[in-house]
């Protein structure tokens, strides 16, 4: 029982790792598109009073800051995840062994 727990824990903590390389590529994508450089750009100046509040800039300052933070809270490669996924993997062998 254990073991099969252990087992769909190990698998997903691979598929973790790729996934968390696609959410990083995705980020540097975006962080590199025009558009989203603007909207950082637009945001940056408003916060520096250089524009007026004609649009819902404070809005928009919130939500970047939102994305930023809540981006800031996942690892930045897959190392957590191959670091947990070893642990689990010599955990799986040890139990074996014992057995």
């Amino acid at each position: 029982m254990t073991m099969d727990k252990l087992q769909k824990l190990h698998n997903s903590v691979q598929k973790l790792e790729t996934v968390l390389q696609e959410v990083w590529s995705l980020a540097d994508e975006i962080s590199e598109d025009d558009e989203f450089r603007e909207l950082l750009k637009k945001a940056k100046q408003y916060k520096a009073k250089k524009l007026n509040s004609g649009e819902n800039l404070d809005d928009l300052c919130e939500k970047l800051e939102e994305y930023q933070n809540s981006l800031e809270q996942i690892p930045e490669d897959g190392t957590a995840a191959v670091d947990f996924e070893d642990a689990i993997s010599e955990l799986i062998e040890w139990i074996e062994k014992e057995k």
